[in-house]
């Protein structure tokens, strides 16, 4: 890793980038640029020939942003514009990350927020104007891009969905240790990498429980409640299940 340091604006030139491209060689760049002197100096660099711009990342201090994007919002919207995710960094649970998404979504609506806790790392705060469905929907819809979004939501924020119903398509699974009547319909995702895929679904109540058989993937329509259930020796989701269409059976094993 080699490092090098622009002390003043002025010295911040097409020329002394690739000077310092023809001595170093670099594979890899990362300019930390100092937003104050104005994104449109960056913009209108003249990069070295091979050097191609692959992304621009904006890291916030939640603990000032308040403060210095009341009073310096004409300076943060230059330098959030270009920008394809954003650091939220220094957060608290306590937050106000609506404040926040709004702010920044004023400048970069297009941009990816992160919320970042010294304690916890990336925190999963899931605004209501982010999910990728409507909650207003009469039938919530998932596919399958969709539902593990749903799933960490329904996770952190079960009031949101009391009441209402969801339909979406998974693999029906009833493991042996859930009490008579309940079973699970849900989807192997990733949540972490591709070596790590987990089954994940919530507790389902369904009066025609017999006509699923175990393995088949099935099309559900499911009204959200919040519950005791002994599956998770708590209170949690559990999905009524109001219709059901099978639409794929098991696969026999060779």
């Amino acid at each position: 890793i080699k490092i090098h340091t622009f002390e003043e604006k002025e010295v911040f030139t097409e020329d002394a980038l690739n000077g310092l491209c023809k001595k170093i060689k670099p594979t890899f760049v990362i300019i930390e640029y100092n937003g104050v002197w104005g994104m449109q100096k960056l913009y209108d660099l003249k990069l070295p020939a091979n050097w191609l711009t692959a992304q621009q990342i904006t890291v916030i201090d939640a603990q000032t942003f308040e403060t210095y994007f009341s009073n310096m919002k004409s300076i943060f919207a230059d330098m959030l514009r270009g920008s394809s995710r954003v650091f939220m960094n220094r957060c608290t649970r306590e937050d106000d990350f609506r404040l926040y998404r709004n702010s920044i979504k004023s400048c970069a609506p297009a941009a990816d927020i992160a919320y970042v806790s010294d304690e916890e790392g990336i925190l999963d705060i899931m605004l209501e104007e982010d999910l990728p469905y409507s909650l207003d929907d009469d039938i919530i819809t998932l596919n399958p891009e969709s539902y593990m979004i749903w799933y960490i939501d329904m996770l952190d924020n079960t009031e949101r969905y009391l009441g209402k119903t969801v339909e979406y398509t998974g693999i029906v699974a009833k493991p042996g240790y859930f009490s008579p009547g309940s079973f699970v319909v849900g989807n192997e995702v990733m949540t972490c990498c591709e070596d790590d895929i987990q089954f994940l679904g919530f507790v389902c109540k369904y009066d025609r429980i017999d006509f699923l058989k175990e393995g088949n993937t099935v099309k559900i329509q499911a009204e959200i409640h919040r519950e005791y259930a002994p599956e998770y020796e708590s209170e949690g989701p559990v999905l009524y299940v109001k219709k059901s269409t099978t639409i794929g059976k098991k696969k026999k094993k060779k």
